[in-house]
């Protein structure tokens, strides 16, 4: 659009690179001042300037430094103790809405990002992108209303892998694997190591046909990973002692074939891609058990994955994405892994022992 200047008449279009505000106050033909000003939508400039300016703004690709906005309202705010922050968005997409506090997992990841938020001068605010009452578009509004430009997307629900949402003009961040379009930048526990350690872990407790199961749609989620760990941990031995992995296609078909497979094969421990204690402990009471998702309670032998370190560095890797400006879909998605920890429990007291009646139903 033509824009009258002191120095004649320019052309707004968009240039290449960040675009900074005095950039658009040179377009504009105004001081810097008030073109800041006008973007905040001071009543000191009048209407028809604030709506001139945020045309030229927008036709350049202008966009606002989230942490610097941040930053001058904290040095203007009267009161010394009322601090002001920046907003992140933390984007779920459950159906109901807050469906994702049902798993102990996802509510430590969040418990972990805000606390890591606001140690780095951000708020963390919830939003679905499945809410009835909320259209995409107006989703995208309300988020470039508030000033929200970092989001935060929680793990999504059942075999789901899009998120329905347009991450361009957002950095983004998501928490574990499960979102595959768009591509994005996620943080993740490090399956593939887990899954090895499980089985080294099973070695040291005595157990010599170790055994796998999982279902085939998470194994697909997950992108393979816990299977190619385990395949990789089971190539050290001789074949033999390679059992055939034990993979229906849904979880709830596990216990159904699971005893069968176990005679067949005469398997002494079984990992499991689950920490359902109901569908573990269908098992014979003389086979360990071993899950690659435990709790620390001592009851379940297993990998205890990070997931507070999971939930903070996603927030650090997002504000490192918003200081940068990246945004959209990265060209090669990052996939950031975080390791898990071994956690002895009942569940696998080694080798020729029987568990104890706490998981066992014989």
């Amino acid at each position: 659009m033509p824009v009258k200047s002191k120095r004649g008449t320019k052309q707004a279009k968009a240039l290449n690179g960040p675009v900074s505000m005095q950039q658009v106050a040179d377009y504009a033909g105004l001081s810097r001042s008030a073109v800041s000003l006008a973007l905040q939508q001071h009543p000191s400039i009048p209407a028809s300037t604030r709506d001139r300016i945020r045309a030229v703004a927008q036709e350049l690709g202008y966009r606002p430094n989230p942490l610097v906005t941040a930053l001058m309202r904290s040095r203007r705010a009267v009161a010394p103790a009322s601090v002001v922050r920046a907003s992140l968005g933390f984007l779920t997409a459950d159906a109901p809405t807050d469906r994702w506090r049902d798993a102990t997992t996802h509510r430590n990841f969040y418990a972990a990002a805000a606390t890591r938020a606001v140690e780095r001068g951000f708020s963390l605010e919830e939003f679905s992108a499945t809410d009835p009452q909320m259209r995409p578009e107006r989703l995208i509004d309300l988020l470039q209303a508030r000033g929200i430009h970092g989001i935060l997307v929680a793990p999504l629900t059942g075999q789901k892998n899009t998120l329905p949402f347009d991450a361009t003009g957002f950095s983004v961040v998501g928490l574990g694997t499960s979102v595959q379009v768009p591509e994005i930048d996620r943080v993740a526990d490090d399956h593939f190591y887990a899954a090895q350690l499980a089985y080294r872990q099973a070695q040291a407790l005595g157990y010599r046909r170790i055994g796998f199961t999982l279902a085939a749609d998470v194994s697909q989620r997950l992108e393979h990973r816990w299977l190619s760990g385990y395949l990789v941990a089971q190539q050290q031995e001789s074949s033999r002692l390679r059992i055939p992995v034990f993979m229906p296609k849904t979880r709830e078909e596990i216990p159904l074939g699971l005893n069968a497979w176990i005679a067949r094969h005469r398997v002494d421990a079984v990992i499991f891609a689950l920490r359902d204690q109901n569908k573990m402990s269908c098992a014979p009471s003389s086979t360990g058990l071993i899950s690659l998702s435990v709790h620390d309670d001592g009851h379940v032998a297993g990998i205890r994955q990070d997931e507070f370190r999971i939930g903070a560095e996603a927030i650090d890797l997002l504000v490192e994405k918003l200081q940068r400006w990246e945004t959209g879909s990265p060209r090669g998605p990052r996939l950031q892994l975080v390791r898990g920890v071994w956690c002895a429990g009942l569940s696998a007291p080694g080798a020729g022992r029987k568990r104890q009646a706490l998981l066992s139903n014989k």
